[in-house]
């Protein structure tokens, strides 16, 4: 009876002990998608880590090109993504990046090359990143998996990549108010809460126009930081709740 006691408590650790040895990775979604005149395609990333510390996502573009892990300045020295990328099958000579922002475990980039593929054909695309972190080599989950640019948001401004990523925030921030809603009972505490969401927004949007330089840009990039922080405070605030519900 011991041994199959003993046996029985083994086979339940062990799938505890298989998450522990997984790998870290990241999972890769295009937020939006813009092809220009002459097939010049530029793409928001937005890069989730797995099982990765806030500190090991790559967090200066300066010195990267998207051929590999080293610095241009320093080949000693990594600290980038190296991308590789197909659409339709043929492989894309050159991509580019920009590190938008790191928040946490998650970044967001934008991507920049020129399409090989036919601009009347639909395109499928398929992105392999990847980047070193000390000795080991961290990989998106499914390089395989071909994303259809078709389906993905588009913006006209080339000089703005920030109001798609806004646009982004924006929407899982209303999912993140509605869940919350949802969970607070009719009466004064829910009129509070949709009133301090009236308040934040009047803040952002005075505390966004008030910059020196106040472009279409400057402007969406301040309402994307404000709204990330704003998810933030909600989710806190959600799990809060859960916590203090009996």
């Amino acid at each position: 009876m011991r041994a199959l006691a003993a046996a029985a408590c083994l086979a339940a650790l062990i799938p505890a002990f298989a998450r522990a040895a997984e790998a870290p990775s990241f999972d890769v979604q295009v937020i939006a998608a813009r092809t220009g005149p002459k097939a010049d395609v530029v793409l928001v990333l937005m890069v989730t880590g797995n099982g990765l510390d806030s500190s090991a996502l790559p967090a200066d573009a300066d010195r990267c090109d998207g051929t590999g892990y080293a610095r241009t300045d320093d080949p000693q020295e990594t600290g980038c993504y190296r991308i590789a990328a197909t659409e339709n099958g043929k492989p894309i000579g050159r991509v580019s990046y920009d590190l938008m922002l790191n928040h946490g475990s998650t970044a967001y980039l934008l991507l920049s090359y020129r399409s090989p593929a036919d601009p009347k054909s639909a395109r499928a695309l398929r992105l392999d990143l990847s980047f070193k972190l000390w000795d080991d080599v961290v990989r998106n989950r499914a390089p395989e998996t071909a994303i259809d640019l078709a389906k993905a948001p588009g913006f006209d401004d080339p000089d703005n990549p920030w109001a798609p990523l806004y646009a982004f925030q924006d929407r899982r921030l209303n999912e993140v108010y509605d869940a919350l809603t949802a969970k607070v009972a009719a009466g004064e505490a829910r009129e509070l809460l949709v009133q301090a969401e009236r308040d934040w927004i009047a803040l952002k949007d005075a505390d966004c126009k008030a910059p020196l330089e106040a472009t279409p840009a400057a402007e969406d990039w301040c309402r994307t930081l404000r709204t990330i922080d704003r998810i933030d405070q909600l989710a806190e605030f959600q799990r809060g709740l859960a916590g203090a519900t009996p």
